[in-house]
């Protein structure tokens, strides 16, 4: 009996052994099966978010590629007429006056190629005043700009000056030639607001 019932135990036990081992097969061809279907759909979506990446311009909205074309295009065409000057490198500082004249006081300086100057720029009339540094090309630019209604930002090269107020600009002058510094509140530089600076060669 006690043969018997262990003949019969190895049975019920090899039994379960079958059993357990055809489940395990089943189970295994069933997650072959899904993996096989799941690949592609995992590599169709890894391709979809690369596509769509922050790295791709075209997500980029209009605002970000503008500024961003906008600030590269100013660092590539920089001044003909200069550069900003370093504050710890100046070579003199220029007292200038903006009346409601429509004039500067003095109206012409002169400099050498290589000086840094500081122009300290006083209003000294009753309206808004502007002093924008820079050749015959940019000032009728910016003029052009100002007339068509265009609110132009601050530059390195120009400052408003509120009046009674007194703001100053540091510029180093790098080529030989003509540079003027005028206004473009409405009206002024048609008017006759500019100055001249001289460089010698």
């Amino acid at each position: 009996m006690r043969k018997c019932a262990r003949t019969t135990e190895c049975r019920s036990r090899s039994s379960v052994r079958d059993i357990g081992a055809e489940d395990t097969t089943a189970s295994k061809e069933t997650k072959r099966g899904l993996m096989r279907k799941l690949v592609p759909i995992g590599f169709t979506l890894m391709v979809l978010v690369s596509a769509c990446g922050p790295g791709d311009p075209t997500t980029q909205s209009p605002q970000e590629s503008e500024h961003g074309g906008h600030a590269m295009d100013m660092g590539e065409k920089g001044f003909a007429f200069g550069e900003p000057g370093n504050q710890s490198e100046v070579d003199l500082m220029v007292e200038i006056s903006a009346l409601d004249s429509l004039e500067f006081d003095p109206e012409t300086l002169e400099v050498q190629p290589g000086e840094t100057i500081t122009f300290v720029v006083t209003n000294d009339g009753k309206n808004v005043h502007e002093f924008v540094l820079g050749d015959e090309s940019y000032q009728q630019e910016h003029a052009a700009e100002m007339s068509g209604g265009e609110q132009m930002g601050a530059g390195a090269n120009q400052i408003e000056i509120e009046p009674g107020a007194t703001k100053s600009l540091t510029w180093t002058f790098t080529q030989p030639g003509e540079v003027l510094y005028g206004c473009h509140e409405p009206g002024h530089y048609e008017g006759g607001m500019v100055g001249t600076i001289e460089m010698g060669s």
